[in-house]
């Protein structure tokens, strides 16, 4: 027996992630590398970095048809453009308002949730956003196949109409597999990039997706000589019996804004894992309301505009929502000028789903992973197992035949909404954005965070408030059947209704029952994420007294947390200058 633990031991041993012998902390189950408060060296993204960021995420399969699906609800091109706009800028305010902690502390999503939930109380939050990483990252692997498909053609048309030697059961045929590995396989060593090197990729992706996007869309306009079908006549032509007007028109309209909000609710939940290579808080600020609002709304014109031209000179082909079945029809229907054309198109599209992919799945998959067994697994152990189960789960099933499942994930809203509206007003509100870093990798009684048994009640009482009245609507949503219009008028809310209900609910709970340790922060620099600064102006004072409170809340003293001098900086806050 004791040989066997020895051996075991030996293992786990050399199972455990690199660890740097000058690192400033102990390699343990609650912190590694990857999830330490950042030090100034690898905080690199600067402002033009995160609009990188925001173009090739935003200029994407998904946004592209972000639009047109609103047009099944009975609105016209102009009305569900108005809902992506409304949407998208409520989204860009509110990925700014999450970033904050990342932004400012240089922590990501898995330790922030551990002064909202409890250091244990955290695994919930961490294991519903590494769901839908993998189940994300599939689906984006296919879309990305898809493109790939598009780039093959361009070369050797002879692709298209190759042999399928795959059963009907399989939901894809032998092009679409083949396409698909390509993508995944060559995904694979550009998952092993740390994030702080991103901004050069981003720069020629940003290029190469956004010349590609509005070269297509001017020559729609072209080709079809105006807007096409879908704008001159869209009930005739979607086939729709009736048009929403009244009341009816308006919760359409709610539906579209909250849709928009909810197909990138995952991407603000975990916004810090972004802001927190920041080079200076700031940086992460305007550069996100601006431009993901501004991305998002071109995205959808191009792709709506796409459309309806594309219903106008292929009248014969079913309407073509997606970006890589409008090159694919371009393809059949053109010469060898167009398949030169698709190909460098197609190039474009699988570079910015390597990018959307990679960044905004694998990535925040790893960060997550790193999160929950950080002493075994970092970013790019946790991004190889998040691309390793994404395909395991056969993505291509889930977008072909699993109609269900892809409802409750576009419906994940009800379960994210709220658990942003505890991170946002815990942060904001409660804390007035001052953390003791040093307490989120101590999970003992010892720490501000400890709550109840590792578990802040008040939060989970919070999220359970703001879930449960969307349940009905979400319930009948997945199953495909009615329940009483209130029910889903609320539901047709979900993202904004969990978000306020949610995060008003904490606010009140904190008031009547008090979190103690409220103001504190550490005396010390003690993980290096500060640079040394004179110490005036505005920002965390480090050093400032903090105020110890007993467990109901209550200010007994203040007095500073160590008898040891206190050093001569500040955390670098809105006016660090680098």
């Amino acid at each position: 027996m004791e040989s066997i633990s020895r051996t075991r031991t030996s293992i786990l041993k050399k199972l455990e992630v690199p660890h740097e012998k000058d690192a400033v902390f102990e390699l343990t189950p609650w912190i590694n590398r990857d999830i330490v408060p950042l030090p100034p060296s690898r905080r690199t993204w600067g402002s033009w970095s995160f609009v990188g960021f925001w173009l090739v995420t935003g200029i994407n399969i998904s946004g592209w048809v972000a639009a047109s699906s609103l047009l099944a609800l009975g609105l016209n091109v102009w009305q569900s453009m108005l809902t992506v706009i409304i949407g998208n800028i409520i989204v860009g305010f509110a990925v700014a308002l999450n970033g904050l902690p990342g932004g400012e502390w240089h922590i990501g999503f898995p330790v922030i949730n551990r002064y909202v939930w409890g250091v244990y109380g955290s695994f919930f939050p961490l294991i519903m956003r590494i769901m839908l990483s993998f189940v994300w990252y599939g689906t984006q692997t296919w879309f990305g196949g898809q493109s790939v498909k598009v780039v093959i053609a361009a070369i050797w048309p002879s692709f298209l109409t190759m042999k399928n030697t795959l059963p009907t059961s399989a939901s894809m045929e032998t092009n679409d597999f083949v396409a698909t590995m390509i993508f995944w396989l060559v995904s694979l060593p550009l998952l092993a990039i740390p994030p702080e090197y991103y901004k050069v990729p981003f720069r020629y992706a940003t290029l190469s997706i956004t010349v590609t996007a509005f070269a297509m869309f001017i020559w729609a306009l072209a080709k079809e000589g105006g807007g096409g079908p879908l704008l001159s006549d869209p009930t005739t032509f979607m086939g729709l019996d009736s048009i929403p007007k009244g009341s009816d028109l308006a919760w359409k309209m709610v539906l579209g804004i909250t849709t928009q909000i909810g197909s990138i609710c995952a991407g603000i939940l975990n916004q810090s894992d972004y802001s927190r290579f920041a080079r200076k808080p700031g940086d992460q600020i305007m550069s996100q309301i601006i431009c993901v609002p501004i991305m998002s709304i071109l995205t959808a014109l191009v792709g709506v505009i796409c459309t309806s031209c594309a219903a106008g000179f292929y009248p014969d082909e079913e309407l073509l929502w997606q970006p890589y079945d409008l090159l694919i029809a371009i393809q059949t229907h053109g010469g060898n000028g167009a398949r030169a054309a698709t190909f460098f198109a197609g190039c474009a599209f699988v570079i910015s789903q390597w990018g959307i992919n990679i960044s905004g799945n694998g990535v925040s998959g790893g960060i997550d992973l790193s999160g929950l067994f950080p002493k075994y697994i970092n970013i790019r152990r946790g991004a190889f197992l998040t691309a390793c189960v994404g395909l395991a789960i056969n993505p291509w099933k889930l977008v072909n035949t699993a109609n269900t499942f892809i409802t409750v994930l576009s419906s994940f809203a009800v379960f994210l909404g709220p658990a942003t509206g505890l991170m946002v007003t815990d942060y904001v509100v409660i804390r007035r954005r001052k953390l003791r870093l040093s307490h989120l990798y101590n999970p003992s009684r010892d720490s501000i965070y400890w709550y109840t048994s590792g578990i802040n009640l008040r939060a989970v009482i919070a999220w359970i408030n703001g879930v449960w009245p969307l349940m009905p609507g979400f319930i009948a949503a997945v199953q495909d059947e009615t329940t009483s219009e209130g029910w889903m008028h609320t539901y047709d809310l979900a993202w904004l209704f969990g978000f306020f209900v949610s995060g008003a609910t904490y606010v009140i709970l904190c008031k009547i029952w008090p979190i103690k340790g409220l103001g504190e922060i550490d005396e010390e620099d003690v993980f290096g994420t500060f640079e040394e600064i004179s110490s005036v102006g505005h920002g965390h004072g480090v050093g400032a007294s903090a105020s110890e409170q007993s467990d109901d809340g209550s200010k007994d003293v203040d007095k500073v947390v160590s008898d040891e001098a206190v050093p001569s900086f500040e955390y670098k806050s809105w006016d660090a200058k680098g």
